[in-house]
């Protein structure tokens, strides 16, 4: 028995998660949990409809501005924050959620004057009348004559990207790309093989989360179509037993063959949820170097390396690019390296708003050097796996290529006897690439760089 949380008023709630992502870095995971924290004990139904708010709003904002801008008599950009997502919010309800269009408009004036901006009720009450009686006649742009636009709007990316994937890919296979992003895909979790096996976690989640699915792209995988809640108040989180991951991040560390035995550098290593699985594709057996210079992330990692029960592994808090000269020359490296996560907007639908072409060019910088960094501790012979999940080609295909050309001695080359199921997604280009419309994963980039 616990004590009741604080009374929620999903609405709120959900207006302070979207002005948190327009205001401060952190994951929206993170603020959800921050944010979610006082009402665990809140009526389910009110948790839902404040999930459902935020991730409708996030993954639909720029078709909702589309039709606001139908009716409000100001152009959106003059609008304050507040008042902003106000309309955003109450547009979701009445357009996606389909709310009784009196029931949103009222809701929505009365979150106005509870977040302070009472003084635009009237504003926001005209305008979501007039969105409830209209919006169904409100065109998108033309397909045939503005095709980036109307992709744009319709599935609510920005245009540069939706023109990233174009170039790439064509019209139709990118549309079903964003389409795929338009659909949150079910959680998934890597079973911890250092202390339990799929089958026995499979049976101890059961009761919980319902039947759990396998993936065919990594062994270790159960996806959980049918759980309810956080995932982290499933049965066998804080023993170990299983970590949150996404199939194709679970299938990258594969790529690199690991065995026991082995000196294995993981160079970007962040919360650790790639270092626990290469620890457990060594058996734990050999050396693994955990690589992350914030303070507070690689605390977090040395806790989940602690939970996983991973015993070869030790933490470097240190920047990356320039590690310590000392450390000896490594069998395989892992740069995970930090970039813009667009392949991941099917989870995280606030990066398609946090993300620019300027900041693909500053993480291609840092991705360079953490190449660079990786290469100089490379032992003849070894094998460095660099990974992003993102979909663009100055972080992908270009930087690796560039880095290659400039770097004598080091060839892209693939051990042929990686998994089948890997295998099959490694391109004639020696690119290995998932899309989240064909493969039910996030979209991961990696190329093997032997020396």
């Amino acid at each position: 028995w616990r004590a009741p949380g604080k009374l929620m008023n999903p609405r709120r709630l959900a207006l302070s998660v979207l002005k948190a992502v327009d205001e401060t870095p952190q994951h929206l995971e993170t603020i959800l949990q921050q944010k979610l924290a006082p009402h665990l004990n809140a009526d389910p139904r009110d948790r839902a409809l404040a999930f459902n708010l935020i991730y409708e709003v996030l993954r639909n904002r720029l078709y909702l501005d589309h039709l606001l801008a139908a009716f409000c008599k100001k152009p959106l950009a003059e609008l304050d924050a507040p008042v902003m997502h106000i309309l955003r919010l109450g547009a979701a309800e009445i357009v996606l959620l389909r709310t009784p269009d009196y029931a949103a408009v009222h809701a929505a004036v009365e979150l106005a004057r509870k977040a302070g901006v009472a003084r635009a009720s009237g504003f926001i009450n005209a305008a979501l009348r007039a969105l409830a009686r209209g919006w169904q006649e409100v065109k998108l742009p033309d397909r045939e004559n503005d095709p980036l636009n109307y992709l744009s709007v319709k599935y609510s990316h920005p245009v540069w990207l939706v023109e990233e994937l174009c170039g790439r890919w064509g019209v139709a296979e990118a549309e079903a790309w964003l389409n795929a992003d338009q659909k949150r895909p079910a959680p998934a979790l890597r079973v911890n093989t250092l202390k339990t096996s799929k089958e026995s976690l499979r049976a101890l989640l059961a009761p919980a989360a319902g039947a759990a699915e396998d993936h065919f792209l990594s062994p270790e995988t159960l996806i959980l179509p049918q759980v309810k809640g956080p995932l982290s108040e499933l049965s066998g989180f804080a023993e170990g037993l299983w970590q949150a991951q996404d199939p194709a991040a679970s299938a990258v560390s594969r790529l690199l063959r690991l065995r026991p035995g082995l000196r294995v550098l993981d160079l970007c290593a962040g919360a650790g949820g790639k270092s626990g699985h290469l620890a457990a594709l060594m058996e734990n057996a050999g050396e693994l170097v955990a690589v992350e210079p914030s303070p507070g992330r690689a605390r977090a990692l040395r806790e989940n390396l602690a939970r996983l029960g991973v015993t070869c592994a030790r933490v470097l808090e240190e920047d990356g690019t320039r590690l310590p000269a000392d450390l000896g020359q490594f069998d395989c490296i892992l740069v995970d390296a930090p970039c813009s996560g667009l392949g991941t907007l099917g989870r995280r639908p606030d990066l398609r708003w946090r993300r620019s072409r300027g900041d693909v060019e500053r993480l291609a910088g840092l991705q360079r050097a953490l190449l660079a960094a990786g290469e100089r501790l490379l032992g003849p012979g070894g094998a460095m796996l660099y990974v992003t999940c993102t979909v663009t080609l100055a972080e992908n295909e270009k930087m690796v290529q560039g880095f290659v050309a400039e770097t004598p001695g080091l060839r892209l080359e693939w051990d042929r006897r990686v998994a089948s199921e890997a295998a099959a997604l490694i391109g004639e280009d020696c690119f290995f690439r998932t899309v989240p419309h064909r493969h039910r994963c996030d979209a991961f980039f990696a190329a093997r760089l032997v020396k």
